[in-house]
């Protein structure tokens, strides 16, 4: 009700109310009707008057109510905010969204390309800015390539303004404009080469800010409807995959590829196939001896990983499915169950009167935690083992690529008397910068593709330089995958001394090694430990 309608509406009540009033004194006055009738328009009276008070003061309340809640109409400026991301003054991700969706739902047989890019080189100016000066420059980029295509009529416009803009931001560096081929007369591949052309010509040679300056590239994903997807959703993120794909490709231009659908539901699978395999312990474990060619002395045992994926004859060693083991997030697991199983041999092996090292793999850098720490240090009290019985093994390259934290963490390990060994020994300069601080125990050098014949002077070159270079160093080296005799005559002659691989053994359940711990020792007495038991016989 308006203002006048209640104002007009009160007064008529208010009227009413003094009437009755001025009728029921003036007959009391003169006291000519009977006090039944008074009585009953006293009551009247009462309540038109309770009424309007009643009405009135709900009046009120509602009024208040929507003041509270904001029933006003939003501002231009606050619907821009809504709906525009605040560093580059382009609609949203969520605003793009809906807008497509409204104009992909406009009309059947409709096509539209998703078209979703990056600066690729952009990250190096957080670093060197920082945030809030990378964010100028991003404007800066913005600006200019909104200003090249917002006059083509075949871009969505994602804006709520009748000014066209045909750029959205997604998340982090990424921004997607959307073609519609509908009525194209043309090649659509050609087009959209021609729309990554214009945006590319749009980056400035060289942006720059204060004394920083830079030239940025475009990468491109595509994804075009009913080829590459059926709803906005599956096309926006199939262009994005393609940009992804397409930068780690060094593409510049990349096409969604359908058939990387079945690929991710193949490793989806193979994820929760080796996921459920370490949860019911279906793992195997082998030991694979590691022996001095000379005198056949055993000087440690390696801990392998066997997974045998869908039943397949050949199982895949640790180094082949780790990956696969992280991306499950059951890595940490499988690692922890290879440890118990260490010990429970060493102190099996122990209690016969063999004292030799076991190596456990640390596939991942991830690994280098401080909770796996503490579980060794468990481990070790719990089996009653001595550290130095203990070999963790991990790969060079995460040698080179590990952080302070990681290197902290060795350092807790061998506090333990730990032994390090790394695996894959290249000799490169940082790997034996690396070698020489940290006091690394054993090395280890793949033989797989040594020969003994002249064709491959390279690899017997390498290698000869390593076994020359860790003999001076006074470090074991170990040669693995030797599984040829041609193989470990090769590493021999160069001087190598400890080898592992099929030649030796290619690898025992560890409830054998026992049986052919006292096979080995009856074929080689002279590799018998002085310290070990006849009990082994």
């Amino acid at each position: 009700m308006s203002r006048f309608n209640e104002k007009h509406f009160f007064l008529f009540i208010v009227f009413i109310a003094v009437v009755a009033l001025s009728a029921l004194f003036a007959q009391l006055y003169y006291e000519q009707l009977p006090v039944g009738l008074i009585a009953i328009i006293s009551y009247v009276t009462a309540i038109i008057i309770a009424i309007t008070l009643a009405w009135l003061l709900t009046q009120k309340i509602f009024s208040s109510e929507n003041r509270n809640t904001g029933s006003e109409s939003i501002s231009v400026e606050e619907l821009f905010s809504y709906t525009h991301d605040p560093v580059t003054n382009l609609p949203s991700a969520q605003q793009a969204l809906k807008k497509f969706e409204c104009a992909f739902k406009s009309g059947t047989g409709q096509c539209y390309a998703a078209v979703v890019f990056n600066p690729i080189n952009f990250q190096q100016v957080n670093s060197l800015l920082g945030y809030h000066n990378s964010d100028i420059l991003l404007l800066q980029l913005a600006y200019c390539l909104q200003q090249k295509i917002k006059g083509n009529s075949h871009l969505l416009s994602f804006g709520n303004s009748p000014e066209p803009v045909r750029i959205a931001r997604l998340q982090s560096l990424q921004f997607l404009v959307v073609y519609n081929l509908t009525e194209s007369r043309f090649d659509s591949q050609s087009l959209l080469k021609e729309l990554c052309q214009q945006l590319s010509d749009a980056v400035p040679n060289a942006m720059s800010f204060k004394s920083f300056s830079l030239n940025f590239e475009l990468a491109f994903g595509i994804a075009v409807s009913g080829e590459h997807g059926n709803s906005v959703e599956e096309l926006v993120s199939h262009a994005g995959d393609a940009l992804l794909y397409g930068i780690k490709s060094q593409q510049l231009i990349s096409y969604f590829d359908n058939s990387s659908i079945l690929h991710t539901q193949n490793q989806l699978a193979r994820m929760e196939s080796v996921r459920q395999a370490i949860q019911d312990k279906k793992i195997l474990f082998y030991l694979q001896p590691q022996v001095n060619a000379n005198n056949y002395k055993i000087v440690g045992f390696q801990l392998k990983a066997h997974w045998y994926e869908d039943d397949q004859p050949k199982p895949l060693e640790l180094t082949d499915f780790a990956e696969i083991a992280e991306q499950s997030g059951e890595l940490y697991c499988l690692t922890r169950q290879m440890f118990i199983q260490a010990f429970t041999t060493l102190k099996e092996l122990q209690g016969i009167g063999v004292y030799q090292k076991i190596s456990v793999s640390l596939a991942s850098e991830s690994l280098f935690e401080v909770d796996l720490v503490d579980f060794i240090e468990q481990q070790l009290q719990e089996h009653g083992i001595a550290g130095k019985y203990l070999m963790i093994e991990f790969n060079e390259q995460v040698m080179l690529n590990a952080s302070q934290r990681v290197k902290g963490i060795i350092d807790q390990l061998k506090s333990l008397d730990i032994n390090i060994s790394i695996a894959n020994f290249s000799g490169s300069y940082e790997s034996l910068r690396y070698v020489r601080k940290m006091a690394i125990h054993q090395l280890k050098i793949n033989c797989q593709q040594l020969t003994d014949d002249s064709n491959n002077r390279v690899d017997k070159a390498i290698t000869n330089a390593l076994v020359t270079l860790t003999r001076s160093m006074k470090i074991p080296l170990v040669g693995t995958h030797i599984d040829r005799h041609e193989a470990s005559k090769a590493y021999i002659a160069m001087g190598g001394e400890l080898i592992q691989g099929e030649i030796i053994h290619s690898g025992m359940v560890p409830e054998e090694v026992s049986i052919w711990l006292e096979n080995w020792y009856l074929q080689h007495p002279e590799s018998i430990p002085p310290e070990t038991r006849p009990s082994i016989y």
